[in-house]
């Protein structure tokens, strides 16, 4: 391996069927300590990407080497023993048992008319165990379930320790608990100093664990970097088809993409939604969702809340992250307010930065309160005024709870 850490580089990839392009001038880079995750549609390439770096189909065009020699040029066993390759669709004898399965992965490390050593056995065991399958090793691979299967065959790869691992959706058929924990094995592998390069469908999962993303559409290379560069919204859409928002999650911090859905049409039905530290994200999507016309307060750069409003394209006021709102703030939001026939507070803190959302709140003709709920941002306040200005706004305001605020106006919001 050369001075970088550059396990793999692939250029200007093209693998052509039938006349017809399925990769078409891909670049691809993978590095030592690096959990590289290729993510695209249905369709995109990905599985032809992976078994093209591996050597198991030949490009019609582009270069590939590993740890800086030509792929091609590698003969099988030692290739074997630089990269591993974990398949969603790996063929094997279902009549094998789960030890004879995992000690496949072993074959590159295997001399000339040598078994399988003693310490060979005891690495399978040790992988079963670290995968979570302990004392599985006599059980027959056929009659383990689907997730169990996929487990058995990521340990095969481990035991085959190669610097370069590949895995093709290695978390397909698994549950969230086990999806969590080969990513979390993947991530672990990386931090040891391999490079880990999997095919990744689900993309909330990819911006958790992946250092860097390489989306692919219709076999070219649509975006590549850091998951914050490539997971945008404009060209996620641009790329499955469909509107989706990207937001950051209050417990993790990591990305979250999720899908717009088509919007249920109704009639005369505009609410205005103030909220704070988050405290509106799950509201917002509910009543976007339910295809309510939305408006939102004013939020600091940044919150949760003004991210979510800027991806699904909600009007709302926009302020510096930590400033304070001013008057001309309220000023300038006080149409959104007078125009929505439901204005909601939500819960969240109040200190003398957001206090004039209350002030945006007292404008209002109908002013709903939320009531904090298990799991909600605490309502609580760090000022004597904004508590004053609170208790003042829910004298004149419906005090109730989200369910009951989605029922009121679900049945009383007739669709077209």
């Amino acid at each position: 391996m050369n001075e970088s850490g550059l396990l793999l580089d692939a250029r200007g990839i093209e693998y052509i069927v039938d006349g017809k392009p399925i990769l078409s001038g891909v670049d691809f880079t993978a590095r030592s300590g690096e959990l590289v995750g290729v993510i695209g549609p249905n369709g995109a390439g990905k599985t032809t990407l992976l078994r093209t770096i591996c050597g198991l189909i030949r490009p019609a065009r582009g270069d590939i080497l590993l740890s800086g020699r030509p792929l091609q040029s590698i003969p099988h066993k030692e290739k074997a023993r630089m990269v591993s390759y974990m398949s969603q669709e790996d063929v094997v004898d279902l009549g094998f048992n789960v030890l004879e399965i995992v000690l496949m992965g072993r074959y590159p490390h295997l001399g000339a008319f040598r078994g399988e050593s003693m310490e060979d056995r005891e690495l399978a065991g040790r992988m079963l165990s670290y995968v979570g399958l302990p004392g599985f090793e006599n059980r027959r691979f056929g009659e383990l379930s689907g997730g169990e299967r996929q487990l058995v065959l990521f340990a095969k790869t481990l035991v085959q320790d190669a610097g370069l691992v590949v895995l093709d959706e290695p978390s397909s058929h698994l549950d969230m608990r086990h999806e969590d924990s080969i990513f979390s094995m993947a991530q672990e592998l990386a931090r040891e100093g391999r490079a880990v390069i999997a095919s990744v469908h689900n993309l909330n999962v990819a911006a958790r664990y992946c250092s860097s993303l390489l989306l692919l559409d219709k076999g070219s290379v649509a975006g590549r970097g850091e998951p914050g560069a490539v997971l945008e919204a404009g060209a996620l859409e641009r790329v499955y088809g469909v509107k989706t928002f990207v937001s950051r999650s209050i417990g993790t911090g990591s990305l979250m993409v999720g899908v717009v859905p088509p919007r249920a049409s109704r009639k005369g039905m505009r609410i205005h939604i103030i909220g704070g530290a988050g405290s509106a994200v799950n509201l917002t999507r509910e009543l976007h969702r339910l295809g309510f016309v939305l408006t939102g307060g004013i939020a600091h750069a940044f919150d949760s809340d003004e991210i979510l409003w800027k991806s699904l394209g909600i009007e709302h006021r926009s302020i510096g992250a930590f400033s304070r709102i001013t008057d001309r703030d309220v000023v300038d939001a006080a149409r959104l307010v007078e125009s929505a026939e439901i204005v909601v507070l939500c819960s969240f803190p109040i200190g003398m930065a957001n206090v004039g959302n209350l002030e945006l709140a007292s404008r209002a003709g109908r002013l709903v309160v939320l009531k904090p709920e298990k799991g909600d941002v605490e309502r609580s306040f760090f000022a004597a005024e904004a508590r004053e200005a609170f208790e003042k706004l829910c004298r004149g305001a419906e005090c109730t709870t989200r369910e009951a605020l989605l029922s009121m106006i679900s049945s009383g919001a007739p669709q077209e």
